[in-house]
């Protein structure tokens, strides 16, 4: 039997056909409409890749044109709808759904009420699905939840200060997102120490087009930076992060802004992007820094400002830390911006090896011979965390996929 996951971003979807019993990759798929055009990537299991420019391409159009290619060719990765055990679908926001469930009509009604809490995220997973089940109607379709993995926080770390009646009754709190990254990582940094998950200490860095970080202790998260929402915490690429909630106040009553006004700036008009004015992309306010744009300096340094910030805040929130963890896209692949972030943080025990972290492809570590604590450097698998999730619900055998994957 094999397993589908679908992994629906704000301007992408990515699927993965999976051989439930041998655990490994058969066919992957990326369709991204990020740029000016968009873009769909075909890998088999062969490793041999198509990539086309297509016309417009949405969620629905990219699932069908999966289906159809997982049949075709001398190796089909799948010979009949049949074949398919379940379909996984990531969402972004869970809201109280503390593990991965099947979807129902009422399921399916619950997540649609979270819609607005993850504007950039849940409304294409959504989309998603109703194309999903219309392809694939007698198949089971399990939800699989970013907010999960930190459904384990405590109190005094998903808890706002604010009335008690908001958080009991309209249910605000602090969720935290990017779980199955970071479930991923917290199992591959214990593999890599070779060390049981019980007693570690880890906090792991998501420094992609969004970034989260999260305290990792005995293999259970104890807090994150992200909240309510995916808004709340690091600097992004076009995400603010943690602003004043008084700053809201003074655009409104000051400046004539609406809420919706706002709401679009500080998601999609702020972070990298609206600092350096030039970018959202990283390697790009990089090169200008380089050139010596003052804005994109002052972006950068922000960056790194809020990330180090988060290390030492979660760092204490375990009262030690024995590795730091950098993944996604930026994580695994800017080493300057590692070894920014790493400056100074001595006093945690982490130091840095340059010439290692230079030359380093994950899953690497980069941390000196004497370092107290690991730095590690680990290429994130959400597909295979939302696989083990899948897995679970069906109750069929849990197996990690295996390594016969390549990235579109």
């Amino acid at each position: 039997m094999k397993i589908l996951l679908l992994n629906a971003g704000s301007s992408s979807l990515k699927a993965t056909l999976v051989d439930q019993h041998a655990g490994i990759v058969l066919a992957q798929a990326k369709a991204d409409w990020a740029g000016e055009a968009t873009r769909y990537e075909f890998i088999a299991q062969d490793g041999v890749a198509r990539t086309e420019v297509v016309a417009e391409m949405r969620y629905g159009e990219t699932v069908r044109r999966f289906l159809s290619d997982l049949r075709q060719g001398q190796s089909p990765g799948l010979l009949h709808l049949s074949e398919l055990a379940a379909v996984g679908h990531r969402f972004v926001h869970g809201g109280e759904y503390q593990t991965s469930i099947q979807i129902t009509p009422e399921v399916r009604s619950r997540i649609e009420q979270l819609r607005e809490l993850a504007p950039l995220h849940n409304p294409s997973s959504l989309e998603t699905l109703a194309a999903a089940e219309a392809e694939l109607p007698d198949v089971p379709h399990i939800a699989v939840f970013d907010t999960a993995f930190h459904s384990t926080m405590p109190p005094e770390a998903y808890t706002y200060a604010i009335p008690k009646n908001w958080t009991r009754d309209w249910g605000i709190r602090r969720f935290g997102f990017h779980g199955l990254s970071h479930a991923y990582c917290s199992r591959q940094a214990a593999k890599m120490l070779d060390r049981p998950s019980d007693n570690l200490r880890l906090v792991i860095c998501h420094l992609g087009h969004g970034c989260s970080a999260s305290a990792v202790h005995g293999g259970q998260c104890v807090d994150t930076t992200m909240g309510f929402t995916p808004l709340e915490g690091l600097m992004m690429a076009t995400r603010s992060g943690s602003i004043d909630p008084g700053v809201l106040f003074h655009l409104q009553h000051h400046q004539g802004l609406t809420a919706e006004e706002i709401e679009q700036t500080l998601n999609h008009d702020s972070g990298l992007l609206g600092v350096s004015g030039i970018s959202a992309d990283m390697r790009q306010v990089s090169a200008a820094a380089s050139d010596g744009d003052k804005q994109a300096r002052l972006a950068i340094a922000i960056y790194v400002h809020r990330v180090r910030q988060a290390i030492g805040a979660l760092t204490v929130t375990m009262g030690g830390i024995d590795a730091l963890v950098f993944t996604a896209g930026v994580g695994e692949n800017d080493a300057e911006i590692r070894e920014v972030i790493c400056s100074g943080l001595e006093c945690l025990g982490l130091e840095l090896d340059s010439k290692t972290n230079i030359a380093c492809k994950p899953d690497a570590d980069i941390a000196t011979e004497n370092s107290r604590a690991r730095i590690l450097v680990i290429a994130t698998r959400e597909d295979e965390t939302m696989l083990r999730e899948v897995q679970a619900v069906m109750g069929l055998p849990t197996k990690d996929s295996g390594k016969t994957k390549v990235e579109p």
